[in-house]
């Protein structure tokens, strides 16, 4: 039963749709597409199967003229061939009867079907030659000799054509066997024919130009052909499907691309039966087919114009009837809208006095209160004042209407109650004819009373949060003096302390602890940006300083970071000297260069400087995912992130480009930005340039010295690192050579001392590494110096280089006691040396 039932109801959805083929809109539809599909398949069908019986007919044509070709080039081979064996059999007799032959006389010269004549015996040495002397070589390795002494063959043996060596003709090789009394080997017979007598008769068969005729071997082996026979001739073909087939039949035809030319044609072949040869007699598709195409290309196009042109109409008709049912049920779509619509819509006849109401639905009666049947035929202005009993409101509808404009105007309608009044918002359109007459009036009237509510409550909210945003940032600005005294007071002692050391060295370890210091306070003074500049309580205190002080800082912030994640931070040394704020300067730089580390994985940031007249240029370009041109505006204001759309905190805030360009206004430095996505993007920062303020005067520097002399070479680009190694190492009693770079770590190892210790940094600038400086400083004083690598990467490669170079690696951050050790383990050979000697 259930089998049953299913099949039933699969039989009744075939019958629902085959009725609604033939029913309303798809039974109109269904008749005249079957008669189109129809006509055009019979118009198809009549075409190709025209343009199939033309091919297969020419196809037919050009195989049988090709066959009785073929059979023409077959029939004068064996003529000539036979007539060349008579030949061969009458000098093999003579030569076996040791009796003289004379060849002038016979026919086979006389015709030039033979140049010459030769005899070999059985080691390949000429005994008798007649006619041309065509062949001066060895013939023990050519196909005639060798063929005939190890098959023992009882015919003909066409050898492989060759050039004469004196009138360079091409000649072919035709052989027979000489054989000594038990049937042994001994020697050959060769009469030599010219190419050119098979290719003066494949001339004049009546071929195409492009038509071929050619003679070959039964190895695949050109002999001759009717046109380039001396470049062909001894070339073997290269279709094995074609020797496929002579080896299957003796006569019959393939189809393929020359080798000799690359022409495809339809070939005709035969073998003979009496001597190893094979003739092929070919005509070009193209010659054949070209016109043909040509017909079917213009019949074809004239098919597919028609079948266009009919589907085209077909399509316009089905569009037409679509659009017209489409229509229908959006009308009906829109009245049942307009009927059940929550906004309140009035039509009014314009061209009336009054302007009376024409239409209305249930949600307009609703909304002014008024039964359906007071507001039909009533004017609408009227209809409208009786309902919110406001004239002045209404007004601006007048004056719109006079002018044929829109208007939007919001009524009060009062209730019962309180609760009951209503706000209301009225639309309205003034609908105009071809004449620019007046012709009726589109109203909507849409109650707005809990748009309004939640208006107020958000316009409370937001001056709260003003309130308590104002609050909070007038707390913080004034914690921020608590915050920064425990800072101002490390400075000030700083220093009072700086006052009271006399010795350079212990000076310029104070300078690098206060511009570590200076880093800090800059910290600081970045957490309390935006809060300071919200409550307008930050103060620019201009002042001249050099701008490598800043640049120092900066790097000693940020060189961890790009450190960590594989970059390479370069900044160009500057000695401008600035006039702006130290501090917040130093802020915008760290914003920017942070942004720039934040948003770029692998590559390289680079901090320079450029001269503008009295300006100077700050740039910082990086290699990041740059920022589209449409939002290179935008990400100067708060929390606009590009590329962060799930916001992951690991990528800030989106705060640090809005201070920057709070600052750049307040100190009057002109911020821009320059992006291609995908390749980087450069921000800059413009500030005035400043005489330099007078050089303050240090006291001569004294250091202590080991018991022996011992100079240690330092490589390392960030300022404030250098200076540290350097002073650490003279307080242990170095003598410390401080370079920036590769060329001056050179050009100090040449100058200064000659070191006895090398202590790099492995990323060093223009892309340099602590492995090469090692190394070139050595070449450069020839001899190996004992080395240590200071780096933050942990890469195997590290290891494997310092074991390629003998030296030592070190990972930072490096303990000072670890560094003492591992310079003292260094130099431990050299010190012994040095006892040794004394």
């Amino acid at each position: 039963m259930d089998a049953a039932g299913g099949r039933s109801n699969a039989f009744g959805v075939y019958v629902k749709r085959a009725l609604w083929l033939f029913s309303g809109f798809g039974g109109r539809l269904v008749l005249p597409a079957l008669a189109v599909v129809l006509a055009i398949a019979a118009l198809w069908w009549i075409l190709l199967d025209r343009l199939e019986r033309e091919e297969q007919l020419l196809d037919l044509t050009v195989r049988e003229k090709t066959a009785v070709v073929a059979r023409l080039v077959e029939e004068h081979a064996i003529s000539t061939f036979r007539r060349v064996d008579d030949l061969l059999l009458d000098l093999v007799a003579n030569t076996e009867r040791n009796r003289t032959m004379r060849l002038d006389t016979r026919r086979a010269f006389e015709e030039g079907l033979v140049v010459g004549v030769r005899v070999y015996d059985s080691a390949g040495l000429l005994t008798m030659g007649g006619g041309r002397a065509t062949f001066q070589g060895s013939v023990t390795d050519r196909d005639e000799f060798v063929i005939a002494r190890d098959t023992a063959p009882r015919g003909l043996v066409v050898g492989m054509p060759y050039a004469s060596s004196e009138t360079q003709d091409v000649l072919i090789p035709v052989s027979r066997r000489l054989e000594n009394g038990d049937g042994t080997f001994a020697g050959i017979a060769v009469a030599d024919i010219p190419v050119e007598s098979f290719a003066r008769y494949y001339r004049v068969l009546g071929l195409p130009p492009d038509g071929a005729a050619a003679l070959l071997r039964t190895d695949g082996v050109f002999i001759a052909r009717n046109a380039g026979s001396n470049s062909v001739s001894g070339r073997g073909t290269a279709s094995a499907e074609l020797w496929h087939e002579v080896k299957q039949n003796r006569i019959g035809h393939h189809r393929m691309a020359s080798p000799v030319d690359g022409v495809e044609r339809i070939l005709a072949f035969r073998s003979t039966p009496d001597y190893p040869v094979i003739a092929i007699v070919g005509e070009s598709v193209e010659t054949v087919f070209g016109p043909w195409r040509d017909n079917a290309r213009l019949y074809i196009g004239w098919a597919v114009a028609t079948t266009v042109v009919i589907l085209l109409f077909v399509i316009a008709f089905i569009i037409e009837l679509q659009w017209r049912r489409h229509t229908d049920r959006a009308l009906r779509v829109r009245n049942r809208a307009l009927a059940w619509s929550n906004d309140g819509i009035m039509i009014a006849d314009a061209t009336q006095p009054g302007m009376p109401i024409v239409y209305v639905n249930p949600a307009l009666e609703k909304l002014l209160g008024t039964p359906m049947s007071e507001l039909m035929g009533s004017g609408a202005l009227m209809a409208l004042e009786r309902a919110t009993n406001d004239r002045a409101s209404l007004q601006p509808l007048r004056d719109a209407i006079v002018v044929g404009r829109d208007a939007r105007v919001e009524l009060a309608r009062a209730g019962d109650g309180p609760e009951d009044a209503r706000c209301l918002e009225l639309s309205a359109s003034p609908v105009r004819n071809h004449d620019n007459r007046l012709v009726s009036l589109i109203a909507t009237v849409r109650d707005i009373s809990e748009h309004k509510r939640v208006q107020a409550a958000l316009a409370e909210a937001r001056r709260e949060a003003d309130r308590a945003n104002v609050a909070k940032s007038k707390f913080l600005a004034a914690a921020s003096h608590d915050l920064r005294q425990p800072v101002q007071s490390l400075m000030l002692l700083m220093e009072v302390l700086s006052g009271r050391v006399t010795d350079g060295m212990t000076r310029n370890v104070l300078g690098t602890m206060e511009r570590a210091l200076g880093a800090l306070k800059m910290l600081l003074d970045g957490l309390l940006d935006v809060s300071r500049l919200e409550a307008g309580a930050v103060v620019p205190e201009v002042e001249v300083f050099a701008l490598s002080e800043v640049m120092d800082r900066v790097a000693a912030n940020s060189r961890p970071v790009a450190v960590q994640k594989g970059l390479i931070l370069h900044i160009v040394p500057c000695r401008a000297h600035v006039r702006s704020d130290p501090m917040l300067l130093g802020r915008i730089l760290q914003n920017l260069v942070e942004n720039a580390l934040r948003y770029t994985d692998k590559g390289r940031i680079l901090i320079g400087c450029r001269r503008r007249g009295g300006n100077l240029r700050i740039e910082v370009w990086d290699t990041g995912i740059g920022i589209p041109p449409d939002q290179q505006d935008d990400i100067f204001q708060e929390f606009v992130q590009v590329g962060n759309a799930n916001r992951n905190r690991d990528q800030g805030l989106g705060l640090g480009l809005a201070v920057v360009r709070r600052l750049s206004v307040m100190l009057g430095h002109p911020v821009t930005v320059r992006s291609i996505p995908g390749r980087g993007s450069v921000f800059s920062v413009e500030l005035p340039l400043a005489a330099p303020p007078p050089a303050k005067a240090l006291s001569p520097a004294s250091a202590p010295r080991p018991a022996f002399a011992t100079t240690v070479l330092v490589i390392e680009d960030d300022g404030i690192v250098r200076e540290g190694l350097r002073a650490m190492l003279a307080e242990w009693g170095y003598t410390v050579l401080a370079a920036a770079s590769c060329a001056e770590a050179l050009d100090l190892a040449h100058r200064g001392p000659p070191p006895d210790l090398i202590v790099a940094d492995y990323r060093l600038r223009d892309g340099r590494t602590g492995t090469e400086a090692i190394r070139e400083v050595r070449l450069a004083l020839g001899r190996i110096l004992p080395g240590i690598l200071v780096t933050g990467d942990t890469a195997p490669a590290r290891a494997q280089e310092a074991e390629a170079g003998n030296f030592r690696v070190m990972h930072k951050p490096v303990v000072a006691a670890d560094l003492r050790r591992a310079v003292a383990e260094a130099l431990e050979p050299l010190r012994r040396e040095r006892e040794t000697v004394s």
